[in-house]
């Protein structure tokens, strides 16, 4: 049975788990700020492990204790283990305790597959996520 266990230490995330994501960062610069981000409370890393304790994925998410809201940044996880998306219903099931045990008002995941998420019981926020890009 796999599950998810908290973590404080980012140099335990396997580098191919960062590499694997579509992002705008450099992996090395995600590791040094997450060894300062996870020296904060609200900062929270957790590793996905397997039965043998193999480290399969990772979770990072950040609650904001004012608008009691926890932002998921990241799930990744090692892409044979994925399946069609049941690997969203294996994170959100663990997330439901942390929701519960804060007493947090809703739960923010941003995605670029919003059908695979829709298809689960999550509805599209009533905000809009905005950028600049100073251009």
């Amino acid at each position: 049975m796999m599950k998810f266990e908290r973590c404080t230490n980012i140099s335990l995330v396997p580098k191919h788990l960062v590499e694997q994501l579509s992002n705008d960062f450099n992996t090395d610069d995600f590791y040094g700020y997450m060894s300062v981000a996870l020296t904060s409370p609200t900062q929270m890393l957790f590793l996905l492990l397997s039965e043998d304790n193999v480290i399969c994925g990772f979770l990072w998410c950040e609650i904001n204790i004012l608008e009691k809201v926890i932002f998921i940044n990241i799930l990744s996880i090692d892409k044979a283990l994925w399946g069609n998306g049941e690997m969203v219903d294996f994170a959100t099931d663990f997330l439901k305790d942390i929701f519960t045990e804060l007493n947090l008002k809703k739960a923010v995941w941003i995605t670029d597959k919003p059908t695979l998420f829709e298809k689960r019981g999550f509805k599209k926020s009533k905000s809009f996520l905005m950028e600049y890009t100073g251009e």
